[in-house]
């Protein structure tokens, strides 16, 4: 019986996830030179994609893919993905799902405590033999924050809960209510905004939320709010961020993510109060040995005609 054809988009992801030469005949698409021209060439039987949701799945995509029926994301994020198209084309989509949101969570209530504790700050002042000579001045209390989480999803109410013990206020906007929902839903992201101190986007990052959070939003968080982006750097227009924290309309920034990454962080030089990370918060070796295992799972329920995990469509 002939092995079910799989795409792999990357080697890194091969190496990730191993999937076995014994189950499945895997077509690689890394060295491929021009990659619509080898789908062109090679795409018919590929049933399923192993893929990071970045890359570019669009409609003239999908039409290289005829008998395609499962892209499995090894992340949370399906950027790269045209979710109306699969829909319509009948392909499931599934992506990490909670797996890592945990994690994520953890890692961006670790930016914000690290921001408004002013941990690196307070690490240079010591290095920089300052301390004998004055006191710094005291931040506010993490108790006394304002959290408004932009997506209430398994990231966001991951970090909600993260947050109560600590004794903040909570509060979230995202498109739909949740009757079920622990916090209040703000009606508008500049209304959610303007009551935060600290606003955490854990917004669900597709072509929806792009440019989600605009220079009005960040204009309503003003000089005094901190901004945490832990969803996808398009999710914030962030030449307006840039200019807001430049110019002092804007307090500070914690960002695990960027519009176009790698960075090079020495373009931010100029850019104050502002805390980087390489787009590491769900990249944990509890979280990825998870994601990388439910991945495979799926691939293997999709070929045996099994209902799959985590499907978003």
């Amino acid at each position: 019986m002939p092995k079910p054809r799989l795409l792999v988009m990357s080697d890194a992801i091969e190496k990730l996830v191993r999937p076995g030469a014994d189950e499945f005949e895997i077509v690689r698409l890394e060295g491929a030179g021009d990659r619509d021209a080898f789908l062109a060439a090679n795409g018919a039987g590929i049933g399923a994609a192993l893929v990071s949701g970045m890359e570019r799945f669009d409609a003239a995509r999908f039409d290289l893919l005829p008998d395609l029926g499962l892209i499995a994301t090894v992340a949370a994020g399906m950027s790269g993905i045209d979710l109306d198209t699969a829909k319509a084309r009948g392909v499931a989509v599934i992506n990490a799902g909670d797996l890592n949101a945990g994690d994520v969570a953890d890692f961006a209530v670790t930016l914000m405590l690290a921001q408004t504790r002013e941990v690196i700050a307070n690490d240079r002042y010591v290095r920089e033999d300052r301390w004998p000579a004055a006191r710094r001045r005291p931040p506010v209390s993490v108790s006394a924050q304002k959290v408004g989480i932009v997506g209430l999803g398994h990231i966001g109410l991951a970090i909600a809960r993260r947050l109560e013990p600590f004794g903040c206020e909570i509060a979230w906007w995202g498109p739909r209510p949740k009757p079920d929902a622990a916090w209040p839903r703000i009606e508008s992201l500049e209304e959610l905004a303007s009551w935060s101190s600290v606003l955490m986007v854990a917004a669900r990052g597709d072509d929806s939320t792009r440019g989600l959070i605009t220079a009005d939003v960040l204009a309503a968080l003003g000089p005094d709010g901190l901004i945490v982006n832990v969803s996808r750097g398009f999710v914030i227009d962030e030449p307006a961020m840039i200019a807001a924290l430049q110019d002092g309309r804007l307090g500070a920034a914690a960002l695990d993510v960027f519009e176009h990454e790698p960075i090079n962080g020495s373009d931010w030089a100029g850019v104050p109060n502002v805390l980087m990370a390489p787009h590491v918060a769900g990249a944990t070796q509890q979280a990825f040995a998870r994601v990388f295992a439910g991945a495979l799972d799926n691939l293997r329920r999709h070929f045996a005609g099994e209902p799959l995990l985590r499907r978003v469509v």
